[in-house]
């Protein structure tokens, strides 16, 4: 079956039920470190009885560790024309593992399938009860295509963001995988986007993707489900993740991306009630803040995360200001203003208290004497356009 490779197996049984089975348990290729299977199970079917030694059906393959070089060469050590190699139609796989550098990929369940002529048609790789697959087909100079479909699944990006369909398409070799098209409906809108995953040296993955007209207030609640905003959003964001292995890849995010929200409310983030005192007050969790527009650029490092010329826009109301979420711990500035009429009237808020229960410190609200009104100044880069798609 697999051409130019040493076998060696430890045990051979056969089985009557639930149906005619050859089993063969620890098999080894070439070494233990490049290729150990736990068992092969070989179904006794007419179609392998009359064909045997040249034509086999539905092989599945068991608790397989394999090095990533042994998993690459596969195609070459499946060729059918080389060594007088058995032709295969299905080759199942059962939790199965690539061994990387630093870490492990698996184990996954799958399907190798073979074209009519016995060369490698594709992998198809199936997780998460069926909602995702993988599918991997062999190209040209020792690449490979990839593509990834996902419906109503949850991402392992360290939160789990709910997916209505993803897909993602590239190519892969030895080094790690270039998504060229990155495509998913998410909470009513669309993401697109690329990345790159490379693995070669420690854990890389980089990339950007672009938001349009999604649905904020779910995508918020994953991280935040007490204060939080809704409204329509349309954002950009680069993102990096490093890692030594897979399982510390997701640890450290890096993100830079701006966002705008448009017709929608803050929840447990009053801004209008400190407005009506000209004393100070202390105002803790609770509230709302209809607004128009919400707009402003934010930066993830790690666990910190900081909001940056935050401009919202309310009709009368007006607010600009900087807040930063540290170990769930909030601190920021706010400035605000309401204007009716000739009465206009100014405060700065001080932000305290965590992401479950904000604070609101202020020092009392200003009304000047005179009718003209004294507007909140903007920064520069606080005038956040809509994102350009």
């Amino acid at each position: 079956m697999l051409s130019n490779t040493k076998a060696s197996i430890g045990d051979i049984s056969f089985s009557y039920s639930p149906a005619p089975v050859f089993t063969f348990h620890n098999v080894v290729l070439d070494s233990p470190e490049t290729a150990h299977i736990g068992a092969i199970n070989i179904p006794v079917t007419a179609h392998n009885i009359l064909n045997l030694g040249e034509h086999l059906r539905d092989i599945t393959l068991s608790q397989g560790d394999f090095s990533r070089s042994f998993a690459l060469d596969i195609p070459n050590r499946l060729h059918p024309n080389q060594g007088g190699a058995v032709k295969i139609d299905r080759l199942n796989l059962s939790q199965v593992s690539v061994k990387l550098e630093k870490g492990t990929i698996g184990p996954v369940d799958g399907q190798l399938r073979f074209k009519a002529d016995g060369n490698i048609d594709d992998l198809l790789v199936t997780s998460d009860q069926g909602r995702a697959e993988l599918q991997v087909q062999p190209s040209d100079g020792g690449t490979f295509k990839v593509q990834f479909n996902a419906k109503g699944w949850a991402s392992p990006l360290g939160h789990p963001i709910q997916f209505e369909f993803l897909k993602l398409i590239g190519t892969a070799n030895a080094d790690g995988i270039n998504i060229s098209d990155i495509r998913a409906d998410l909470y009513g809108g669309l993401v697109t986007g690329n990345a790159q995953l490379n693995w070669n040296q420690g854990w890389n993955l980089t990339g950007q993707l672009f938001g349009k007209n999604i649905q904020a207030e779910p995508l918020i609640k994953v991280f935040s489900s007490i204060t939080r905003a809704s409204g329509r959003m349309n954002a950009d964001a680069t993102f990096r993740y490093q890692g030594t292995d897979y399982n510390t890849l997701f640890k450290q995010p890096q993100i830079v991306g701006r966002f705008i929200l448009q017709d929608g409310m803050l929840s447990n983030f009053d801004l209008v009630t400190p407005l009506k005192s000209q004393s100070p007050t202390v105002q803790n969790r609770g509230g709302q803040t209809n607004f128009n527009t919400l707009a402003g650029g934010i930066n993830i490092n790690g666990k910190i995360v900081q909001f940056r010329a935050l401009a919202l826009d309310a009709g009368k109301l007006r607010s600009r200001g900087e807040i930063l979420i540290r170990d769930n711990t909030l601190s920021g500035n706010i400035a605000s203003q309401l204007a009716a009429g000739a009465v206009v009237v100014s405060n700065q808020l001080k932000v305290a208290g965590s992401l479950d229960s904000p604070e609101l410190r202020s020092g009392g609200s200003y009304r000047p004497s005179s009718e003209a009104p004294t507007p909140v100044e903007d920064k520069p880069e606080a005038h956040t356009e809509a994102v350009p798609q």
